[in-house]
């Protein structure tokens, strides 16, 4: 064999080597991209109704009201639900918060609270009526009073309302109109039955006020965003 051939066979066969190691090079670095995180989203109907919402990935967080969005990291908290930007911190409770300005003693000047969370993360089955209670009557309720909100299915005239979901409040240092977030599957919400929302109010057991009329919810082509007002018991 010449020396022109196995020279060239020598170059082929280096030229068949970085090819296949380009291959393997760009497999694995396509192996090593991290997939994108995505946001979870939640959104809160706040005090007087108004609109907040939270995006988490991680230990980040980026929260709009308004006409602002604030970037915020989270910080140590007792609950870990607590997330700042060094100016405005957002603190996630329960299904809950409030957006607040961030100072050392906690003590920063209020922006929004009172904040209910109104739609589930994207891509859960769990559906959610929201709104506000309140009444007309120009009195005070004791930090004990209870406000119970619920749905009912009154498709069958023979049979009590089905409860197919509720929330309970303690009214504690708030004041009407409170808001409320009433969770249900949405897979066992059935298109053909009559769905409605009611509240009452209780202080220590007794019954102060109540709905005096059906707010219609979910079907029929009705809302569920729907706002209850109820009447004092004996007015």
């Amino acid at each position: 064999m010449s020396a022109k051939v196995i020279w060239v066979a020598m170059v082929g066969a280096c030229v068949g080597m970085l090819a296949v190691s380009a291959v393997v090079g760009a497999q694995t670095a396509e192996n090593n991209v991290r997939k994108a995180v995505p946001w979870k989203q939640f959104h809160y109907t706040c005090e007087g109704g108004k609109k907040l919402s939270v995006y988490l990935r991680g230990d980040e967080a980026k929260v709009t009201y308004g006409d602002k969005t604030y970037l915020m990291k989270q910080t140590r908290s007792a609950d870990g639900n607590r997330y700042s930007d060094g100016k405005v911190v957002w603190w996630g409770k329960g299904n809950g918060g409030f957006l607040q300005e961030d100072r050392p003693d906690g003590n920063g000047t209020m922006i929004v609270k009172n904040c209910m969370v109104a739609e589930a993360p994207v891509g859960s089955h769990e559906g959610t009526i929201t709104g506000t209670v309140t009444y007309r009557e120009r009195m005070a309720l004791p930090a004990n009073a209870v406000i119970d909100v619920q749905l009912l299915d009154e498709s069958l005239a023979d049979a009590p309302a089905k409860v197919i979901a509720e929330d309970k409040i303690t009214l504690a240092e708030r004041q009407v109109p409170v808001p409320y977030v009433l969770k249900f599957d949405a897979r066992k919400i059935d298109a053909r039955h009559r769905y409605a929302v009611r509240a009452k109010i209780t202080v220590d057991g007794e019954l102060r006020f109540t709905s005096d009329q059906v707010h219609p919810a979910l079907t029929g082509g009705t809302s569920s965003d729907v706002n209850l007002v109820v009447k004092a018991v004996g007015k």
